[in-house]
């Protein structure tokens, strides 16, 4: 159980890590931060918290990125805070027409996500052009990879669809524990809801660097409508 101090450290340099893709260190913390302790002290936390696997140092010298245990605590945060409200009108409306071509055009083109949409026997899809193009790609087998699990997709959604419905709130799944895609580079959205009279369940498919609060209250949004 972390203390309150010290998830707001892991807070902190998720984030940074997300908005700059470069690793976190405690002077860096210590000088955009207030903590109420000296840079020392901020080492010694990321120290524990790589020693409790939210972080890990990519090389001796530098600052810490997150693990998939430390996103999936960064975006798990997202789920259960009381954020203030988003505007879903338009994307309730598109998916009670079933319109998820615009549906999913509206998702992609605002977080640059990839998504598909299972409704009855159907199976939709959409936004693989944004994903790959905002991507930060390392190597091109990444590429490859998530090519060819956004074209796995409709096979996976047909296998899971009844455990969306597991709850109200969204689904994380982060790296290799998504049951829907294989790629390491890949964080994964799951949310169910009710569409008049039929259920529809959404996946939503990022980089681990993704908007996870701006997504996150989107499905919470989706689900109080």
């Amino acid at each position: 159980m972390l203390t309150n101090r010290t998830s707001r450290i892991l807070e902190a340099a998720i984030q940074s890590f997300i908005n700059t893709g470069e690793p976190v260190s405690s002077g860096w913390l210590f000088r955009e931060h207030d903590f109420g302790i000296r840079p020392a002290m901020i080492r010694h936390e990321l120290e524990l918290l790589s020693d409790a696997g939210y972080l890990e140092q990519p090389h001796h010298s530098s600052g810490r990125v997150p693990t998939d245990l430390g996103y999936e605590f960064f975006a798990n945060h997202f789920i259960g805070a009381n954020e203030a409200r988003v505007s879903v009108g338009k994307l309730v409306r598109l998916l009670e027409k079933s319109a998820f071509s615009e549906f999913f055009g509206e998702i992609s083109e605002d977080l640059g996500l990839a998504g598909a949409a299972k409704a009855e026997k159907n199976t939709y899809k959409g936004g693989i052009e944004n994903l790959v193009g905002n991507f930060d790609w390392e190597t091109p087998q990444e590429i490859k990879s998530v090519v060819l699990d956004f074209s796995a997709l409709e096979e996976k959604m047909a296998k899971l669809a009844n455990s969306f419905f597991s709850g109200d709130e969204p689904r994380i799944f982060v790296g290799k524990k998504s049951p829907v895609t294989k790629s390491e580079c890949l964080s994964v959205i799951f949310g169910g809801y009710e569409s008049g009279n039929k259920k529809v369940s959404i996946v939503a498919i990022g980089p681990k660097r993704m908007d996870y609060k701006k997504a996150i209250n989107m499905f919470k949004g989706l689900s109080r409508k």
